[in-house]
């Protein structure tokens, strides 16, 4: 027998081997409930995006998907609990700026971004506004800026995700702007409408209950477009200001996970996405629906983290060289 043949045919023999167990595995998944991991407290903006979401894949994949909160680490806890689980297809999380660029480049973490994940796809992005106390003296955006060139002002905010914006804003002007963190977005709101601090930034779920009672007064917003809710109100680009907080969440396997599997939950995702019930529910919350592919999110993420590691450096929030 020719001994190329032999060598041939035997590593086509061990090819199919080795491919026979993930075709195996692909072939069996969702062999059991599916965890859905998110870093943010229940009642959150994405906690209530992610159980929308859960249900949908729910149907498309005849399987129970699992929200689980899992909280802590300053927000390094939930992504750092995805890396390490097992990539089986039976876990997916939440990924975002906060998991990519600003927690490992705030603190030391037991994952590598770039690495540790294979993105599923984008699913929202939330909607970020400026606001202060309704009878409070800032009544506008100019008002913020000419008080800020004569006192320092204070601004709250739960999240350096959020607040990119006001450093864009503040550097842009002259104003001299001032963070506060506090714990959540809700406590940020209650602070700016408490005359504790002079402005707040933060998302359309925690804002809006306090503008329709009329207790905030919505100065701008900060995201790319104008808040839907709000379509008077113009953005700070409106206003002058080349200055956005982006805010895009969605989801990822630890890497590792077969190809097969990967591909059925991109295509799961992705029909999730096209369907106008589950948007709509999500527009419902103040949150813009909006789907990208893994490859395009992670191009997106990439890009952003260009504009907000040199703030967190700027600010001193960057960790030190080792």
């Amino acid at each position: 027998m020719n001994r190329r043949t032999v060598l041939k045919g035997g590593t086509a023999l061990a090819a199919m081997t080795v491919a026979a167990p993930a075709i195996a595995q692909s072939s069996k998944w969702p062999a059991r409930e599916i965890s859905l991991i998110n870093p943010n407290a229940p009642g959150a903006s994405t906690d209530l995006t992610a159980r929308i979401i859960a249900q949908a894949l729910e149907k498309r994949l005849n399987a129970t998907v699992i929200v689980k909160n899992v909280v802590g680490g300053a927000g390094a806890l939930g992504p750092t609990t995805l890396a390490q689980s097992a990539p089986d297809g039976h876990t997916i999380g939440l990924v975002a700026i906060s998991s990519h660029i600003a927690v490992p480049n705030m603190m030391n973490v037991a994952y590598e971004p770039w690495k540790a994940f294979d993105i599923i796809g984008q699913v929202a992005a939330l909607r970020y506004g400026i606001g202060a106390k309704a009878d409070g003296p800032i009544k506008s955006i100019e008002d913020l800026v000419n008080q800020g060139k004569q006192k320092q002002l204070t601004y709250s905010s739960n999240n350096v995700t959020n607040v990119v914006a006001m450093f864009q804003l503040a550097k842009l002007s002259g104003a001299k702007l001032r963070w506060v963190v506090f714990p959540g977005g809700v406590e940020s709101v209650t602070a700016a409408i408490g005359g504790h601090v002079d402005a707040v930034i933060q998302t359309v779920t925690e804002m809006r209950p306090q503008i329709e009672a009329g207790k905030l007064r919505f100065l701008a917003s900060a995201a790319e477009a104008r808040w839907p809710d709000y379509p008077d109100v113009k953005t700070l680009r409106e206003l002058g200001y080349n200055a956005v907080s982006n805010g895009p969440f969605g989801y990822a396997f630890p890497t590792g996970v077969d190809p097969a599997i990967k591909e059925r939950m991109d295509k799961a995702l992705a029909d999730v996405m096209k369907d106008e019930s589950v948007t709509s529910q999500i527009t419902k919350l103040g949150i813009q629906a909006i789907y990208r592919d893994g490859k395009e999110y992670g191009e997106l993420l990439k890009k952003i983290e260009v504009e907000l590691v040199p703030i967190l450096k700027e600010t001193g929030m960057a960790k030190k060289p080792a």
